[in-house]
């Protein structure tokens, strides 16, 4: 069978009003509990690794790990360089064999995220990669955290503005945009709500796909509603290491003895597969093969 694009199945969701999660993982223990979860439900894949996990794992080995899982379960899952914040680090990403990449502009001013992300855009298009997802305002938080208290508050002076995602995908030429209406990185006590309205007319004025970061945590009626409005990708990060660490520690103070990895990961690898199952159907990503 030939392997369809990640842009295929972001044109099927849009037009069916689901999404797929993108799962964030760092290590093989993580990609394994995410992928039995994808080959349980029979559901198209996206995974990615950020800059701080691929500078662990390895971006060549993210790649070869992700390429033996698709060839070993026939299901189609793709790779995406999250959070790229350098042409460098996209173009090496671009290089090793990513399926789709993402460059992270919102460090640099309005005009500087535009050149940079056309010069990454026309780096991707020679590789033949799917998809380039373009960013300009800045998503907080950090991801790899859960926090007690509530979210950052978000000025919406802050978030994406409609003509500007207008004005950014007409000149880079990017499949999609991470925007901002609400989402925060990281997991809160109270995460804050979206802003439905915006991403109407984000919509409006830009006719690329729409994708939203920082979805642990996020109320799960707004994440419906968007998903709904457009949006056909919602980042899944912290809930998946969150789920991996806090078993791994409870684990070891079960076997305190106990040195054997394999005896050790699996059910970290079990509370990945479950996190990752919860998102796949609860985003309608499940049977979308």
């Amino acid at each position: 069978m030939v392997q369809r694009t990640l842009k295929y199945y972001y044109q099927k969701a849009r037009k069916e009003g689901w999404a797929l999660p993108q799962f964030n993982f760092s290590c093989a223990e993580q990609l394994q509990g995410i992928v039995q979860a994808a080959v349980r439900l029979k559901a198209p894949l996206l995974v990615g690794t950020s800059e701080g996990d691929s500078g662990f794992l390895g971006k060549a080995q993210a790649v070869a790990l992700v390429g033996a899982h698709r060839k070993e379960t026939k299901i189609p899952i793709y790779l995406n360089f999250d959070h790229g914040k350098s042409l460098e680090s996209v173009k090496e990403a671009i290089e090793a064999g990513y399926d789709a990449v993402h460059f992270d502009g919102s460090s640099y001013s309005f005009k500087e995220s535009v050149g940079i992300t056309k010069r990454v855009v026309a780096l991707a298009r020679k590789r033949r990669i799917s998809v380039v997802e373009g960013e300009f305002a800045e998503i907080p938080g950090k991801h790899s955290t859960f926090h007690k208290g509530k979210a950052p508050k978000l000025g919406k002076d802050s978030f994406t503005d409609p003509k500007e995602a207008n004005e950014f995908v007409e000149k880079t030429g990017v499949d999609s945009l991470a925007v901002l209406i609400g989402t925060v990185h990281g997991m809160y006590a109270e995460n804050p709500r979206l802003d439905i309205e915006r991403l109407r007319e984000i919509k409006k004025h830009a006719t690329c796909f729409m994708v939203l970061h920082g979805g642990s945590g996020t109320p799960p009626r707004d994440l419906l509603r968007a998903v709904k409005t457009g949006v056909v990708k919602v980042n899944i990060s912290t809930e998946l290491r969150g789920a991996f660490i806090n078993t791994l520690r409870a684990t070891l103070k079960e076997m305190p003895n106990e040195i054997t990895p394999y005896k050790i990961l699996p059910k970290s690898v079990e509370a990945v597969q479950k996190v990752a199952e919860h998102h796949l159907q609860f985003l309608g990503s499940a049977n979308k093969i």
